[in-house]
């Protein structure tokens, strides 16, 4: 793949009847990045592959209902796109890989790790659904309302067209009180390509089918959050998280990392949801040294 991700190709495979849209570059131990809600692994991403890829064989997936993935009409949630990883793995012959997730992402690769931990050689969670109660977000409060949140991603994707990027880098950095942090991370070109996948209607029903399937109180009760179950990994797992996350607290990696056998932490201190975005250098470095320990058998603390 030419452009920005010079050591990637991009290709398609067929699961379940679904086409899945990747990103695969570099040699090394696989190593698997599963991306947020309404993202993809270019967007992610995007200041990590070519990094990440200089000591692994990398595969930035694009789930169903986003990037350049398939966008079929169906229920999107947890129990899905785990099946769709699982799936993915086999179909790309990797018995054992590392896994990177970031938010829903977080969520995804720690429901397989669960499940099939024999398959899953270490975990990296990047401020992660799944391990504590949410903070209350009123946009997506109103989003999660049917009707008005079909209208609101409609209204959104319209403006997004007609503004000034600076004048939505404005509002966002307003919104998560991270200017500085905005600057960097929504760059006119990530801007563009968020408009041109909001104006298109089965990614707008995607994006609200995977938010509602996640953000319900008893959803989140009875099968997203998984708190009680942190005990059972078994996997060296490396949480990382922002001290300024606006949706999961740092307080969440904190716990996590009591209730997780052989976990270690690093919090980003200048960091918000999207450490991997906004501290690129610092999350590439310790990521890889992570990796690297677990493939040399070796393991040493952490500093936060």
């Amino acid at each position: 793949m030419s452009g920005a991700f010079p050591s990637f190709e991009s290709r398609t495979v067929p699961l379940d009847g679904v086409s899945v849209h990747y990103l695969v570059g570099g040699r090394g131990s696989p190593l698997v990045l599963v991306h947020g809600l309404g993202s993809s692994a270019q967007v992610e991403f995007a200041f990590n592959l070519e990094a990440l890829a200089a000591r692994h064989q990398v595969f930035g997936v694009d789930l169903p209902g986003f990037g350049r993935s398939d966008k079929p009409a169906l229920q999107y949630d947890i129990p899905f796109f785990v099946k769709v990883l699982r799936a993915f793995l086999s179909a790309q012959g990797l018995r054992q890989t590392a896994l990177v997730g970031v938010s829903m992402g977080g969520r995804i690769a720690l429901g397989l790790a669960l499940e099939e931990p024999e398959t899953i050689s270490s975990l990296v969670l990047v401020d992660a659904l799944g391990v504590g109660l949410p903070r209350r977000v009123l946009a997506y409060r109103l989003l999660l309302t049917r009707g008005l949140g079909e209208l609101a991603l409609t209204g959104t994707a319209r403006a997004m067209r007609r503004m000034n990027p600076r004048l939505v880098r404005r509002f966002w950095g307003w919104y998560l009180r991270r200017p500085q942090s905005v600057e960097q991370i929504l760059t006119d070109d990530r801007i563009a390509d968020h408009g041109i996948l909001l104006s298109t209607p089965a990614y707008r029903a995607a994006y609200l089918s995977a938010l509602r399937s996640l953000a319900g109180s008893r959803r989140l009760r009875d099968g997203v959050r998984v708190e009680d179950r942190l005990g059972e990994l078994a996997v060296p797992t490396l949480l990382v998280w922002g001290r300024h996350d606006h949706i999961f607290p740092p307080t969440h990696a904190e716990a996590a990392r009591r209730r997780i056998p052989r976990a270690e932490l690093a919090i980003f201190e200048e960091s918000g949801h999207t450490p991997q975005m906004e501290q690129p250098d610092a999350f590439n470095r310790l990521v890889l040294e992570f990796l690297g320990r677990q493939t040399s058998g070796t393991r040493s603390e952490l500093g936060a």
